[in-house]
């Protein structure tokens, strides 16, 4: 299938985080990016910034990850934005006390630039080819969705300083999952697109030392 650049000036750019701004089904692509093959499936991911320390890592095996190690996370909504797909609106939280260090992390594969002024507009699209995208917003909120799968499970987590730890590995993330394998024929419009091959399944959430779930 032909792909064409995505027209990414601001007077085409949406200007609602509604259902009608933030989704859509054109096969519109920039770049496309595979994963490194050295890496095994289930650590191999492609790591996207928004220029605030704030990461996104899509795994290979499907899973996506928002997270930050200076604030937590917020689930703002869940919505069935077509018959067969499901999003999930990821917001800003409360700054940690103790934030983490946002200097010497390991080198995005992309940076979204962010623009304050422009609020709750889209700022990038990251297209998956299964299905799954990834809309950056300009306040700093994130969705995660996919056009054929429902979501499986998010699991919103944080991690504070303490005495023994200090600072080291703390922040906010929330990982989301999506059901069954099933992969739409038609992929959204995208900045760029990311291949994954979801050879292995992915592991179960659960919580490590220090960590506490957000409900």
């Amino acid at each position: 299938m032909r792909r064409r650049w995505l027209d990414t000036r601001p007077e085409h750019a949406p200007q609602t985080c509604g259902a009608a701004a933030i989704f859509g089904d054109d096969v519109l692509c920039g770049e496309t990016l595979r994963m490194g093959a050295a890496l095994t499936a289930n650590n191999a991911k492609y790591l996207v910034g928004n220029g605030l320390g704030d990461r996104v890592s899509i795994f290979d095996d499907g899973r996506v990850k928002v997270w930050s190690t200076t604030h937590l996370w917020a689930i703002e909504g869940r919505d069935r934005h077509n018959a067969l797909g499901e999003t999930v609106v990821i917001g800003v939280a409360r700054a940690l006390l103790t934030q983490g260090p946002t200097y010497r992390q390991q080198p995005c594969d992309l940076e979204v630039p962010l623009d304050g002024s422009r609020a709750r507009t889209i700022a990038a699209t990251i297209g998956v080819d299964n299905g799954t995208f990834v809309q950056f917003f300009h306040d700093g909120a994130i969705a995660v969705g996919n056009d054929g799968r429902d979501i499986d499970q998010i699991f919103n987590i944080g991690r504070e300083a303490n005495p023994t730890r200090g600072r080291n590995g703390v922040g906010g993330s929330v990982m989301v999952t999506f059901e069954g394998k099933y992969r739409p024929k038609s992929l959204r419009a995208c900045d760029h697109r990311v291949m994954v091959t979801e050879h292995v399944s992915p592991p179960p959430n659960r919580l490590y030392k220090d960590e506490f779930e957000i409900r």
